[in-house]
């Protein structure tokens, strides 16, 4: 019984060591691409209290070009990032959104052509519709990959954030083929 309870504290205490901080979230990057990748590529650097590296949301890609799609998934999944001095959450915000505003910018200027297809639709393409924004894009993108594909337009809506008013506005904006 004893033994039982020693194995399942040390078994806590590594989970606790391995996984309480994250690295780093990110799309589609393997963790040798991540590992490759300079300290400027992420929003933010902390140094914890063994004088380890935790590296925060990855929007660089090797060459130190800002990677869009990883930058919007950053900021989607900006409240799962668990920060070691909390303070930094909000520099690390601030250096993102900097980013993502210019981008917004140059593509609210595009504005959008024709219908933009949801089961096919990038996370920046997502981000183009209105009232959608980083966090709604990834829920999206994380609901067609849960659930399939949208079999019509108004499928969107089962997606948490998306109601009415929403739809409304993107309604004529969205297909489905």
């Amino acid at each position: 019984m004893i033994k039982d309870i020693g194995k399942t504290f040390i078994i806590s205490i590594f989970f606790f060591v391995f996984f309480s901080f994250s690295q780093a979230h990110c799309q589609g990057w393997s963790d040798t691409k991540i590992k490759s990748l300079h300290d400027s590529s992420f929003a933010l650097v902390e140094i914890d209290k063994d004088r380890k590296k935790v590296r925060h949301l990855p929007f660089r890609d090797i060459g130190g070009n800002i990677d869009i799609e990883q930058l919007i998934y950053c900021l989607g999944t900006f409240s799962h990032e668990k920060w070691l001095i909390p303070e930094n959450k909000e520099i690390a915000r601030r250096s993102l959104e900097e980013h993502y505003y210019s981008f917004k910018l140059k593509q609210t200027k595009e504005g959008i052509k024709e219908p933009i297809d949801i089961n096919k639709a990038s996370l920046k393409d997502l981000v183009r519709l209105p009232n959608i924004g980083p966090v709604t894009a990834v829920k999206i993108y994380g609901f067609r990959d849960t659930h399939g594909p949208f079999k019509k337009a108004e499928d969107i809506k089962k997606v948490e954030g998306i109601g009415p008013a929403i739809f409304a506005g993107i309604r004529y904006y969205i297909k489905v083929r």
